[in-house]
């Protein structure tokens, strides 16, 4: 339940925009906004999804990486569509007002009502503004935080690279050092078959054997010590 609170808190911005009134929408707004809360919904999803471990969210973002910049730039032609659409119908708008006007008063009472009220049009020309800086305002925020959270992925990333590389030159030393001392066993076996061979059938003393241990186990600590 907490969760679901801060989720909901820290998506402010999409609420809010969500629970303003619409009575006054057109259809092809609300089919375009309708489509905008989808696919910030999706990228929002996408972003916050959990992982069991450091190692699989690297890899859940190496996967999903190329789907969430498709988003972003999905997200982008959305809202400069929007934006170009709203700036059409603004012109369209005024265009056909100033008609209106003209064919009811005529040029010069035309141009005397635009005089007589510069207030009422200054008051609509500022909450288009308003408006515009609003919804640039929202998609900026969103773009901005999409751009840090693959920055912070990718720096995940690349401290994961960094260990999983000390972790492979960890074990290639080893091996290095197993191999060494398969190369001494080897030898140290070749040397004693030729004594075994050259001596016959006589038995070494304990004194001679325990010299034979002593050089073996010399030459294998060195070779570690090198390594």
């Amino acid at each position: 339940m907490l969760e679901l609170k801060n989720k909901d808190s820290s998506h402010w911005w999409w609420f809010d925009s969500q629970n303003k009134d619409n009575s006054n929408r057109s259809q092809w707004l609300h089919s375009a906004l309708s489509e905008l809360d989808e696919k910030t919904r999706m990228m929002l999803k996408l972003i916050e999804e959990d992982a069991d471990s450091f190692a699989k969210r690297a890899e859940m973002y190496y996967k999903k990486r190329p789907e969430l910049i498709s988003m972003v730039e999905d997200f982008y032609r959305t809202h400069r569509s929007l934006a170009e659409r709203y700036d059409q119908s603004l012109s369209l708008n005024d265009r056909s007002t100033y008609g209106s006007y003209a064919e009811a008063y005529g040029p010069e009472e035309s141009n005397d009502s635009e005089v007589d009220d510069p207030e009422e049009e200054e008051t609509v020309q500022d909450q288009t503004e308003s408006q515009t800086e609003e919804l640039s305002s929202s998609c900026n925020e969103e773009l901005m935080r999409l751009r840090q959270e693959l920055e912070r992925l990718t720096e995940e990333n690349k401290v994961q690279r960094e260990q999983l590389m000390q972790k492979d030159e960890e074990k290639r030393d080893v091996i290095r050092q197993l191999s060494l001392a398969m190369d001494l066993l080897r030898e140290e076996k070749m040397k004693l078959g030729r004594h075994v061979v050259e001596k016959g059938p006589k038995r070494e003393s304990p004194l001679e054997l325990n010299k034979s241990k002593e050089d073996f186990l010399g030459k294998l600590f060195s070779g570690f010590t090198k390594s």
